[in-house]
């Protein structure tokens, strides 16, 4: 973003100032990157199938025994050994292929407005 706004204060402004600005705001750009370099290099990798094991989700297409639902913000083919109703809170317990093999969960408490 600071790179960016660099490169418009070399075009725009007159000079000596564009240059000022431009090495500024360069040089804050790389402070930047470094920054998010030092503080994300590490973080865990969190994406792939094995960190569905575990997830809570929620029925999208009622299970009977087949059905779909959203975890993680994908919609999957999921499996139950109990029919369950679309809204119902449910978790992962095994992925087989492409279909996630889910259990009934607990609702989540509600907090209370403040």
């Amino acid at each position: 973003m600071f790179l960016l706004l660099a490169v418009l204060l070399l075009i725009f402004l007159p000079s000596p100032w564009n240059l000022i600005g431009a090495v500024a705001s360069g040089f804050v750009g790389i402070l930047e990157v470094g920054f998010w370099h030092r503080r994300m290099r590490d973080r865990k990798v969190e994406t792939g199938a094995e960190n569905l094991v575990g997830a809570i989700g929620e029925v999208t297409e009622a299970l009977t025994p087949l059905g779909q639902i959203r975890v993680l913000g994908e919609l999957w083919q999921a499996r139950s050994s109990l029919e369950l109703p679309r809204g119902t809170p449910v978790r992962v317990v095994a992925l087989n292929g492409l279909i996630v093999e889910v259990e009934a969960a607990e609702k989540p408490p509600v907090l209370p407005a403040q």
